[in-house]
């Protein structure tokens, strides 16, 4: 189970710099996240952190309507990921997911991170690392449910 913070996806646009950023609401290019690995590429202006953990930080970045992955996924932050990402493809369609700023990916993670395959699917990955794609492409397509 992971031991993270996950946020309410509902409030990914239009941060101010009133909201509270206990929560990860940030306006700018940095997150008040505590144990955050590394801050973002340059591209993605962060404007929401929906789950961040001691390993794992997720990120919304409104301008590029994308999803930023950065330090390590695994088993402990897996799942969360996965809830994090379903909860961002109901609000927003379909989703790019950065993944360029990732170090670490376990056989749990790239099964969140997957493409489908299914028709419709509204996750598209980018910026995907060497390591991963090549790990993507033996993993192949998940299953449609």
């Amino acid at each position: 189970m992971a031991h993270g913070t996950c946020l309410d996806p509902g409030r990914l646009e239009g941060a101010t710099r009133g909201d509270d950023h206990r929560l990860g609401i940030v306006t700018g290019n940095r997150a008040n996240t505590g144990n955050a690995a590394t801050t973002p590429n340059a591209a993605n202006s962060v404007d929401a952190v929906l789950y961040t953990d001691r390993h794992l930080r997720v990120s919304w970045a409104a301008g590029s309507s994308s999803v930023v992955l950065t330090g390590e996924v695994d088993v402990s932050n897996s799942a969360a990921l996965a809830s994090v990402l379903s909860e961002a493809r109901d609000s927003h369609g379909e989703i790019e997911i950065d993944t360029g700023d990732l170090r670490f990916v376990d056989l749990a993670g790239l099964r969140a991170l997957a493409p489908s395959g299914c028709p419709g699917d509204r996750m598209r990955l980018r910026n995907v690392p060497p390591y991963m794609a090549r790990l993507l492409e033996m993993l192949g397509p998940t299953p449609c449910p």
